[in-house]
């Protein structure tokens, strides 16, 4: 098979797992009547706690003022809070209202489990393969855009 005919099918495989992996995110969002970025940024809060919005754009690289939109409807929807902190009161830290950390860390938990049981369908070998052929295709990627620039 020519090299571009495999670039392609590459690209084209990359774009449907993508494509799979909203659809499946979507849905799972959806139940709990949020976004898939907004269900990021509340999966990134249960992981590191209190964050700013700064660094939730970083972690997602997206700008300040998306992530701000983003957490102004969670706020509104009462699943957030903003908070000054105490070192500094310039500084608004974003947490998960506590009303709602459990029954969300109980949703996060019944997804995990979902996805491990999909996953429960490959050997440990096979993900094992595929993590580093990802990697790989990453580390390529990463390496032509420095070359661009």
């Amino acid at each position: 098979m020519p090299i571009d005919t495999k670039i392609l099918e590459i690209m084209m495989t990359v774009k449907k797992i993508m494509m799979l992996i909203k659809q499946y995110l979507d849905q799972e969002f959806k139940s709990l009547g949020i976004s898939e970025p907004q269900g990021l940024i509340i999966r990134a809060l249960m992981e590191y706690g209190d964050m700013k919005v700064s660094d939730i754009a970083k972690r997602f690289d997206l700008s300040n003022s998306t992530v701000s939109g983003l957490v102004d409807r969670l706020v509104e929807n009462g699943v957030v809070d903003r908070k000054r902190s105490e070192e500094d009161r310039r500084v608004v830290m974003i947490s998960l209202a506590k009303s709602h950390r459990q029954p969300l860390k109980r949703h996060f938990e019944a997804v995990f489990t979902r996805v491990n049981k999909v996953m429960d369908l490959s050997s440990e070998q096979e993900l094992d393969d595929i993590a580093k052929a990802l990697e790989k295709l990453k580390g390529l990627l990463e390496k032509a855009q420095t070359v661009e620039d």
